[in-house]
């Protein structure tokens, strides 16, 4: 392999597909990234075997009119420290018959031993196990992942749990996730052109590091769902994600069809009355105490202080009500919210409390279930 690219590519490629690399696996060649020169494209690749990362840098022949095909396996993270202190311009990648990367830069000649890389996980095509396919806006998948992704569960007590459950039917694309203690929803449209129900569990980090990747929120991405893997593509990146075997729970049960109190607040108002007060939250806990026209907040922490704020009502259906919450979950929820207000449903001194914007068109509903205090 022969070729030359500039050190800002060579790096944004490398930023990309680092997010895959395994660290102290037990397969050695998978802390490595595949390179791989093929006719007009430099193909960087990475795997964990739960996740494949594929990101191509397109070349033309003018701007490196000496390039050769091939590919080598070198170490991923040395790889990437070593071009993010080059100097700026171009770098040359060339590699030997004794599978040595040789990297030239200015001054700056680098050895760096590889491996072969036939053995190396590559991106599956779905094809032929594909069950559906469908596009969707950058911006918008972006934020609907950011506002499920903090009910994932961390705990593998229930390995379903940690990750993001996906339906598409009748053109709407619903994201669910829950923790057992939060939950959320989201709901897109989704255009198709034939009668397709799909529906599964992706590895909730998974899908985060795709959100994250996604840098031009103009653009789109393709969305390709198999047996026991999804796909995404945009542009120059691919990726490629198991799915979790396993039932998802039910959650439309959980959801409460019913509600003693109501009440809609200013939700950047709220933000900060929540970070204030968490300040003192002893075990992030929080009290939210309803009475008349105003929402006070309160915390304490033993033998250092407490906190009082309040927020005004813009509008209260229903009984006052006081209940406790984890600060750090609510505070979670209410910066997924992009809405100017927002609203919460009380069920029961015990009963999960609905959070939801105020425009109901934003299709989004959370769950945050109380905390029981002595008092």
């Amino acid at each position: 392999m022969r070729v030359s690219v500039t050190k800002e590519s060579l790096l944004h490629a490398l930023q990309h597909v680092l997010k895959a690399v395994s660290v102290n696996h037990l397969i050695p060649i998978l802390s490595g990234v595949s390179i791989r020169k093929d006719q007009d494209a430099l193909i960087f690749t990475t795997s964990n075997t739960n996740m494949t990362i594929e990101y191509r840098i397109s070349l033309t022949t003018s701007s490196t009119p000496e390039q050769e095909d091939g590919a080598i396996v070198v170490p991923a993270r040395y790889l990437y420290e070593l071009v993010r202190k080059l100097e700026p311009g171009s770098i040359r990648l060339e590699t030997t018959e004794q599978w040595i990367l040789l990297l030239s830069s200015g001054d700056a000649h680098i050895r760096l031993c590889g491996m072969d890389s036939t053995e190396f996980p590559t991106i599956q095509k779905t094809d032929r196990h594909k069950v559906a396919s469908f596009s969707i806006n950058n911006a918008v998948l972006k934020s609907a992942v950011r506002q499920v992704a903090s009910a994932v569960s961390t705990s593998e007590t229930r390995p379903i749990l940690t990750g993001v459950f996906f339906e598409w039917k009748n053109e709407v694309l619903r994201l669910i996730a829950t923790d057992g203690v939060r939950l959320a929803l989201r709901t897109l449209t989704v255009e198709q052109s034939a009668a397709i129900h799909v529906q599964g569990v992706i590895p909730g980090v998974n899908l985060y590091e795709v959100s994250k990747m996604l840098k031009d929120e103009q653009g789109t991405t393709v969305i390709e769902v198999g047996t026991n893997q999804i796909q995404f593509t945009s542009k120059e990146l691919q990726v490629q994600s198991a799915l979790l075997e396993g039932a998802y729970p039910s959650v439309e049960k959980l959801i409460p069809q019913s509600f003693s109190s109501e009440l809609t607040v200013k939700t950047v108002s709220l933000l900060q009355a929540v970070e204030r007060v968490s300040v003192l939250a002893s075990g992030s806990i929080i009290r939210l105490v309803v009475s008349g026209g105003s929402l006070e907040l309160l915390s304490q922490t033993a033998e250092i202080g407490d906190v009082l704020d309040q927020v005004a009502l813009l509008e209260k259906n229903g009984e006052d009500f006081r209940i406790s919450l984890n600060a750090t979950f609510l505070l979670d929820i209410l910066r997924c919210i992009d809405c100017e207000d927002v609203r919460f449903r009380f069920t029961g001194i015990m009963g999960p409390l609905v959070i939801l914007p105020q425009d109901l068109s934003a299709s989004m509903l959370f769950l945050i279930t109380p905390v029981r205090t002595a008092n």
